[in-house]
């Protein structure tokens, strides 16, 4: 079953143009041949009738009439009918016919053909048939009858085809809103414009937008949610934490401390998970930051000295290459946070001892950060999923949240920055790198998309 609404029309209205079509064809056709064989049997009349006024005298042989190059059978014949019951032939062209023939036109068999055959009684009271074969008529009516409708036929696929052509002209405002909507981001939420929308297609997009508002409403209301829970059991963990610290100065058994360790760091991740999600809440709900021009190489300086403790406690090695003074135009505090994720993932799936690469490129009007690692990568069938909310990788066994790239995929959306994943080596499909594309300080230069 096609479910194509174009396609559809198409052959809905290619069937009716067809069926219009061969209709009005046959309508033309047999009324191009009838007219002919009219204009035929007319002519055999016109004849008659000028002999008629002519008044001259008729050889008993009869006539043929005919011209250079004429077909044999398109002569017209010219004969008495007189005496007996059958006009015997004297020639070869005089046909053997009745003598009783009645007055008018006919169709007669005579010699094994069919002729037609006018029959007329002249002043003189001779009686004449002017007689003219049947097939070549036909021939003739049929000619004509197929140049009539010709251009006709010839024009039904040129109609087909602007057929075509309009009603995929017509539905091009429905292509371009699907092409809207899916390129609108997870969070992009606002109500699609109906202005320039044909009338039959905005109760349908009303219909959409009522349904965005009630989305837009409940994912408000979930983000607040998850905000205020985050906020209000930030307290009750505070003091267990307190409470914790307070266990470690008293006496202890070997197991109460381990117990106790246990303890702290389970309080430890659901610290953490609870700043993640207070995180992810504000990125998502928070309007869109000041930008401001900041060098790139200082923002990336100020990150790494909060992390370098973390790395240094792996035996990371953490290399920066980046020449020049590259400048961009963005959020300075959002960015940060962005790098700060992608630089934490790295030294927490980065084996000790291993290295960290980050590059700043500097070229066609756009900065490209670069974050490598020789960690054991992410397959390639995953790289869509890493960005969702609380997804970790099949056997992971560090510890985390799975919010960090969630976020990150938050806030490049918002700051129309791109980013892409790879190998960092290629050969092996092993290790991750990160890009981010972002625009320069130049304000011709427009914002590039991000490519999750």
């Amino acid at each position: 079953m096609i479910t194509s609404l174009q396609w559809r029309l198409s052959l809905t209205l290619t069937a009716a143009i067809l069926v219009v079509a061969v209709g009005a064809g046959w309508l033309g056709f047999r009324s191009a041949y009838d007219d002919t064989i009219g204009l035929q049997d007319d002519l055999l009349m016109q004849v008659g009738s000028l002999l008629d006024r002519l008044e001259v005298a008729l050889p008993d042989e009869g006539l043929v009439g005919g011209y250079p190059g004429a077909d044999h059978e398109s002569r017209i014949t010219l004969q008495k009918l007189d005496g007996g019951e059958h006009a015997q032939p004297s020639q070869e062209h005089v046909l053997s016919l009745p003598a009783d023939l009645p007055e008018g036109l006919q169709t007669v068999l005579a010699q094994g053909e069919y002729f037609r055959i006018y029959v007329r009684t002249l002043h003189s009271g001779v009686r004449i048939a002017l007689s003219q074969e049947t097939d070549v008529r036909e021939q003739i009516a049929y000619r004509n009858a197929w140049r009539a409708i010709l251009p006709f036929l010839a024009l039904v696929p040129l109609l087909l085809l602007v057929i075509h052509r309009l009603v995929r002209s017509l539905l091009a405002p429905v292509n371009l809103l699907s092409q809207e909507i899916d390129g609108r981001r997870d969070d992009d939420l606002h109500a699609i414009a109906t202005t320039t929308l044909p009338r039959e297609i905005r109760p349908f997009v009303d219909a959409i937008n009522r349904l965005l508002q009630r989305v837009g409403d409940t994912l408000a209301v979930q983000r607040r949610f998850v905000a205020d829970a985050a906020h209000e059991l930030r307290t009750p963990l505070t003091a267990l934490s307190l409470q914790a610290e307070r266990f470690e100065q008293a006496e202890l058994t070997s197991d109460g401390r381990q117990r106790l360790a246990r303890l702290r760091s389970g309080i430890d991740r659901a610290k953490a998970l609870l700043h993640q999600l207070l995180t992810l809440a504000r990125t998502q709900a928070a309007p869109p930051r000041e930008n401001t021009v900041f060098a790139v190489r200082e923002l990336i300086r100020q990150v790494l000295e909060n992390l370098l403790p973390l790395a240094q406690q792996k035996d990371i090695e953490i290399g920066v290459d980046a020449c020049g003074d590259a400048r961009i135009r963005s959020s300075e505090l959002e960015l940060a946070l962005v790098l700060n994720n992608l630089i934490d993932n790295a030294i927490r799936y980065t084996p000790s001892g291993g290295r960290i690469d980050i590059a700043v490129q500097e070229q066609a009007g756009q900065v490209r950060v670069v974050i490598a690692d020789n960690g054991p990568g992410i397959p390639v069938a995953q790289w869509q999923q890493v960005f969702e909310p609380f997804y970790r990788l099949n056997g992971n066994q560090e510890p985390g949240s799975g919010l960090g790239l969630a976020i990150v995929k938050t806030i490049v959306e918002r700051l129309h920055i791109g980013i892409a994943l790879a190998f960092s080596d290629q050969d092996q499909g092993t290790g991750l790198q990160i890009s981010l594309i972002i625009p320069t300080a130049t304000p011709a230069n427009p914002a590039i998309p991000g490519q999750l």
